[in-house]
Order: structure tokens, then C-alpha cells, then sequence
């Protein structure tokens, strides 16, 4: 999946937090990841634990919008 950041700057806080809680983040933009939940069982629940781990950063983060695709 694909998470797009309003501030760039914040992506690095980002990926630090995303592989500490078991994804792996690449970046393939300014402001772009591409998400991997390897401990997910399919695409659904992926995007599901990965849709709670973002509202919950963005609510630390409430300057930055996050979007999904």
C-alpha cells in the first residue's frame, strides 16, 4: 500500500515507527512510502491494522494529513 504524507519531513518519524511495529517501509517519493505488513494474512487485514497504526500516528501528529491507496 501506498501512504502519502502532507510533510515530508515527518516521513522519517514515520518509517522508524512503521518497522518498529513489524511493517516494512520504502520510500518511493518525497513524502510517499510503500507499505509491506509481512505478518498479515491477506491484503484485507494488512490494510485494516495498517488503516488503526496511521489514525493512531496521526493523532500524534495531528499537522500531517496521511492518505492511503
Amino acid at each position: 500500500m501506498k501512504v502519502q504524507l502532507s510533510d515530508p519531513s515527518c516521513l522519517p518519524e514515520l518509517v522508524d515507527d512503521l518497522r518498529r511495529g513489524g511493517c516494512v517501509p520504502s520510500p518511493v517519493g518525497e513524502g510517499t512510502l510503500e507499505v509491506i505488513h509481512p505478518h498479515a494474512h491477506d491484503a484485507k487485514e494488512a490494510r485494516t491494522e495498517l488503516g488503526f497504526f496511521l489514525r493512531a500516528w496521526q493523532r500524534a501528529h495531528p499537522q500531517v494529513e496521511v492518505t492511503v491507496s
